[in-house]
């Protein structure tokens, strides 16, 4: 079975013009579906007027940049933030020598919460990751640095998603 250039080439033209209405298509329907971001500051019902914390400074740094957008915003509830976060690294298993085999990243964060009436709330958020462990030690503490992000991001949301609830 022998194809000529023309027959070939007939194909392929064929095949990138489906694909290409295809990929318009989507692109059509994705466009127009009305996505809004959810962690907003236009939406919330409430405004961080003074934000504090404590404990390890790096998780800290990023928790309150992603509070961020909601500090001095115009919303009925107007609360005092005080974070206190820890970070602690241990090991999970061992293997039969006694070496780690993985490590388990601990991130606790306790906000306290005041409104502006002087009502007062505590809120514990923990987030914890296992991974494996590595025999080049400076991948391993690049990957515990990234888990550690991820980490205080998703604690980040989970706050924005607990103050909007209160």
């Amino acid at each position: 079975m022998f194809f000529c250039k023309k027959q070939i080439n007939k194909y392929f033209n064929i095949m990138i013009k489906k694909n290409l209405i295809k990929v318009l298509i989507l692109l059509f329907f994705v466009s127009a579906c009305g996505y809004t971001p959810i962690y907003t500051s236009k939406n919330s019902n409430f405004a961080i007027t003074q934000l504090s914390t404590t404990g390890n400074n790096k998780l800290n740094r990023i928790i309150s940049e992603k509070l961020a957008n909601y500090k001095d915003a115009d919303a009925n509830k107007q609360l005092t933030l005080t974070v206190n976060t820890l970070l602690n690294k241990e090991v999970s298993s061992k293997d039969t020598k006694g070496n780690p085999k993985t490590y388990r990243i601990n991130l606790k964060s306790n906000i306290v919460i005041i409104d502006s009436k002087g009502n007062e709330k505590n809120k514990l958020f923990i987030k914890s990751i296992d991974y494996n462990n590595k025999n080049n030690k400076s991948d391993l503490k690049k990957l515990e640095n990234e888990t550690s992000k991820i980490l205080a991001t998703k604690i980040a949301e989970e706050i924005i998603v607990y103050l909007q609830s209160i």
